[in-house]
């Protein structure tokens, strides 16, 4: 019994109130912890939906784009198309910022000064210059996606934790502790009951 309950030095009644308080505040605690857990799982479904059909679209804008660079390279040959990827810069800038999703701080991506599509240029390099901004957007939001899973997936597994703790081993154990708490000052109260009982017989036989 000694393992499965709280060890109290000196028990008493008023111990067995806060014991009492303690037992509703874990429970209230618990239930916070098992909504915060269903909405996770719920937005970690829903960003995650949004990271497939993210890549499924990036998966289509790179397959346009290497169309049309190899119908480049097959009508202009490689040195025009060396000579076009020259007038582009090679280095963009990467603007990080940080947003709350259900109280986790999470990373945000987003590409500035993204070059515009150059005028005069061929049909292929064209296309090219078109989806280029879009597949740049995709690849910064996949990213960002996927660090919003990462840290919501480590905020489940430390909710389901302590969850688990509450459940298994705190909450289980307050409820032990209150139950035989409460059985003894019951028995003490049966004891005292009888004591007093046997003392008013004394004093009656005495009086007679």
């Amino acid at each position: 019994m000694s393992a499965q309950i709280i060890r109290i030095p000196r028990p008493t009644r008023i111990e067995l109130l806060r014991l009492r308080r303690r037992l509703a505040l874990a429970r209230r605690f618990y239930n916070l912890l098992r909504d915060r857990e269903t909405y996770l799982l719920e937005t970690f479904r829903e960003t995650l939906k949004l990271v497939v059909e993210a890549r499924s679209r990036l998966n289509e804008l790179l397959a346009r784009a290497y169309a049309s660079y190899y119908a480049s390279l097959y009508l202009h040959g490689l040195e025009a198309v060396e000579e076009f990827s020259a007038t582009i810069p090679q280095t963009l800038k990467l603007q990080v910022g940080y947003k709350n999703v259900m109280g986790i701080w999470c990373y945000t991506y987003r590409f500035a000064d993204i070059p515009a599509p150059q005028p005069h240029i061929p049909v292929e390099f064209s296309d090219i210059q078109v989806s280029r901004r879009e597949i740049l957007e995709l690849i910064a939001k996949i990213a960002e996606y996927e660090k919003i899973l990462v840290n919501i997936g480590a905020e489940i597994r430390r909710l389901r934790r302590i969850v688990s703790m509450l459940e298994k081993i705190y909450i289980p154990r307050l409820e032990r502790t209150i139950k035989y708490l409460t059985m003894k000052f019951d028995e003490m109260g049966r004891e005292e009951v009888i004591r007093i009982i046997k003392i008013k017989k004394k004093l009656e036989t005495r009086r007679s």
